[in-house]
């Protein structure tokens, strides 16, 4: 539902969910520091300051986001804990 309610708000803006979701950050009051690894990617995150997301869609986040549940424990954790290259741990936990 989440997912789903930041690609509704994206397609309103003529946006990606990235951009929405950096707009949702700064609409709590917090400052996003985006990676970006492509210069597309930069300058989605830059058109980001273009728009921002009204209270109504704020509030429609923050309730899609309320329901997600299921978080993985490190235990099940898919992704590697050490890298194949250096065999430096990823993460202790």
């Amino acid at each position: 539902k989440l997912l789903a309610t930041m690609n509704e708000i994206a397609s309103k803006h003529d946006a990606v969910p990235s951009q929405v979701a950096l707009n949702w950050a700064r609409a709590k009051g917090t400052i996003p520091i985006p990676g970006a690894r492509t210069v597309n990617q930069a300058k989605q995150n830059l058109a980001s300051l273009d728009w921002n997301l009204s209270k109504d869609e704020e509030r429609q986040l923050d309730e899609a986001s309320a329901k997600v549940t299921g978080f993985i424990t490190p235990d099940k954790n898919p992704f590697p804990r050490e890298d194949i290259n250096t065999k430096l741990k990823m993460y202790d936990s």
